[in-house]
């Protein structure tokens, strides 16, 4: 159990260096390979991380998943409201008008009037965040999964689950909400594969099945995550397969961090939702401002972006815990998801 713990750890870090990494490199003049491998994977192995850690709490727990309640105030929904929605609408509200002063230095401007601020809200894609569409989008997807568990009690074997992961996996190369943008149902559909994933491969110990020689699956997994971004060309289901195989890279990955002891990352352990949450305002600040101000090379703002965007928001989160139990931390780690 607590390798499993030590694996989510690993990958939950690893996710969110990608996520900063990526953003970083916002202002190459066009688009360079380590971007584009990054974004082959990144996103559905976050999603795969949340099924993952979700049967992980489970596991633990020894609750089926139909047990908990889904209402009231220890109610499952209003857990992930605080966890994912309240830090949604607490940060953009808070953000709106500040970004609408520097629209000059905005990739996206901002309108400021009421009509753009809710908008901007139901629409995750046009959010004053723009990486905060993952917030409404995997609440969304929990909602489907939780009523779904209690609909389709009857189908709670190895078939039925089979069943469950192939639907999801039609869902996402027929899209048939594909084009939607309220609530980015479009990207429901289309990550709600991802997440089931994670969770089956959770509650089925994938990762323990994995447990031959790392490094040979690290390499050949990587080999492959190279030549599908690369050389080997488009097919219907080709990002399935690039994204599944760059989640299996990550965990081999991870298996080898463990295996070595390496221990470089650990500092990083519990503050990935913070980075997630306040790597904007470090990267928006030398990527669009900085470098706005100065005409420095992209490559400038995007070293700078992605140290800050890593280690602002990691200082955020020490405090958090640290003042967490006074009046204005238990504020902040409320606001935030964190309480």
């Amino acid at each position: 159990m607590q390798e499993k713990n030590n694996l989510i750890s690993f990958l939950q870090a690893f996710g969110i260096l990608l996520v900063v990494v990526g953003h970083s490199m916002q202002g190459a003049s066009s688009p360079l390979l380590l971007h584009t491998w990054i974004y082959s994977f990144h996103m559905p192995l976050f999603m795969f991380i949340s099924g993952f850690l979700w049967g992980y709490g489970s596991e633990k727990k020894h609750l089926p998943l139909s047990t908990p309640p889904l209402y009231g105030r220890k109610g499952f929904i209003w857990k992930k409201m605080k966890r994912l929605l309240i830090p949604y609408v607490a940060l953009s509200t808070l953000t709106f008008l500040p970004k609408a002063l520097f629209n000059r230095f905005a990739v996206h401007p901002v309108e400021v009037s009421f009509e753009s601020f809710f908008h901007q809200l139901i629409y995750p894609g046009d959010n004053v965040i723009v990486y905060f569409w993952f917030l409404p989008t995997l609440f969304v997807i929990f909602l489907m999964v939780m009523y779904g568990v209690r609909l389709f009690r009857r189908f709670d074997s190895r078939e039925g689950h089979a069943a469950v992961l192939l639907v999801a996996l039609l869902l996402h190369l027929f899209n048939p909400a594909a084009g939607i943008r309220l609530l980015n149902l479009g990207g429901v559909i289309g990550y709600l594969f991802y997440f089931l994933l994670g969770y089956y491969c959770c509650r089925y110990h994938v990762e323990d099945r994995l447990a031959g020689n790392p490094y040979v699956g690290l390499g050949a997994t990587l080999l492959l995550s190279v030549a599908f971004v690369t050389f080997i060309p488009s097919f219907p289901g080709k990002d399935v397969l690039t994204a599944c195989n760059g989640i299996a890279l990550s965990i081999f990955l991870g298996k080898v961090y463990l295996v070595r002891r390496a221990g470089f990352l650990d500092h990083l352990y519990g503050a990935s939702y913070a980075i997630y949450l306040f790597s904007f305002f470090p990267q928006a600040v030398f990527q669009q401002v900085f470098l706005g101000i100065t005409h420095a090379p992209w490559q400038v703002g995007a070293v700078l972006a992605a140290v800050t965007g890593v280690y602002v928001p990691w200082l955020i989160y020490k405090w958090i815990v640290k003042h967490r139990t006074e009046r204005v931390g238990r504020c902040v780690a409320y606001l935030t998801g964190h309480s």
